[in-house]
C-alpha cells in the first residue's frame, strides 16, 4: 500500500506540475456550468428533477469523456516516450503496484475535478428555491453513476495509454472507445436484430445515467462497471508485462 500511495502522489504531482491540469479543470467546470444552466432556461418557471439538470445534459457527458481521454493519455504513453517507464519498472515495485498507483492518481484527479460541480445544486437552491424539486436522492445517485462510469473509463484510457508511446494516439483511442461504449444505444440503430439492439441498449451508459439521474439504483450496472474496471486494470498489467518481454 505504501508503494501505491507513493505512486499516487507522484502521478498527482505530474498532473499539477503543468498548467494543463488547471486548464482542464477550469474548462470542465465552465462546460458543466453551462450544461447545468441550459435546462433552467428551457423550463423557466417549472419544477425540474435536480438530478437531470446536470447528469441529463449530453454536453456534460461529452466533456467528461474528453477529460478522461486527456488525463489518461500520459499515464504510460508519456513515460514510455521519455524513457522513464523502464526506470519505474526496475524500481522495487511490482507491475500491479505501478498500474494501481497511476490509476489511483488519475481517479483522484477526476474526483477533485467533478466534486466542485455539487456547488451548482447548492447555489440553485439558494437563489431559486422553487425552481427545482427538493429531492437530493437523484443528485447522490447521479454522482454515483458519474464516478462509476468515470472509474471504468479511466481504466480503459489507462489500458490504451499502455499500448502506445504517443499521447495523441492514446487520447484519440480512449475517446473513441469510451464514446462508443457510452453512446451504445445509438449504434444499435444501424444493426439488425431485436436481441442485438436490446443488448446494446442495456450496455449503453446513457440508459444507466437516465435511471441514476432519476434516483433509480440498479445493482447490475454497478457490477458491470466494476467488472470492466477490474478487467482493464489487469489488462494494463498484462500489456506492461508484454512490453517488458519485447
Amino acid at each position: 500500500m505504501a508503494n501505491i500511495a507513493t505512486l499516487l502522489k507522484r502521478q498527482l504531482r505530474a498532473y499539477f506540475h503543468t498548467p494543463m491540469a488547471y486548464v482542464i479543470m477550469v474548462a470542465f467546470l465552465v462546460v458543466a456550468g453551462l450544461s447545468f444552466c441550459r435546462p433552467l432556461g428551457q423550463h423557466l418557471g417549472e419544477q425540474i428533477g435536480m438530478g437531470e439538470l446536470l447528469f441529463g445534459a449530453p454536453y456534460f457527458w461529452v466533456a467528461v469523456l474528453a477529460v478522461i481521454a486527456l488525463i489518461t493519455m500520459p499515464l504510460f504513453a508519456e513515460e514510455r516516450r521519455t524513457g522513464t517507464l523502464e526506470m519505474l519498472l526496475t524500481a522495487p515495485v511490482t507491475d500491479l503496484q505501478v498500474v494501481l498507483g497511476k490509476y489511483a492518481g488519475a481517479l483522484v484527479f477526476f474526483l477533485l475535478m467533478t466534486t466542485p460541480t455539487a456547488a451548482y445544486f447548492i447555489l440553485l437552491k439558494a437563489v431559486a428555491p422553487g425552481m427545482a424539486a427538493l429531492d437530493w436522492t437523484p443528485i447522490f445517485t447521479g454522482y454515483l453513476s458519474l464516478w462509476l462510469i468515470g472509474s471504468c473509463f479511466i481504466a480503459i484510457g489507462m489500458f490504451v495509454s499502455a499500448l502506445t508511446r504517443s499521447q495523441v494516439v492514446a487520447a484519440v483511442g480512449c475517446f473513441v472507445a469510451v464514446s462508443i461504449l457510452f453512446f451504445m444505444d445509438t449504434v444499435r440503430l444501424v444493426l439488425p436484430g431485436a436481441a442485438v439492439q436490446a443488448a446494446l441498449t442495456y450496455l449503453s451508459s446513457t440508459q444507466h445515467v437516465q435511471d441514476f439521474a432519476q434516483g433509480v439504483v440498479d445493482t447490475r450496472p454497478i457490477v458491470f462497471y466494476l467488472s470492466l474496471t477490474v478487467f482493464f486494470v489487469f489488462a494494463t498489467v498484462k500489456a506492461i508485462e508484454a512490453r517488458q518481454w519485447k
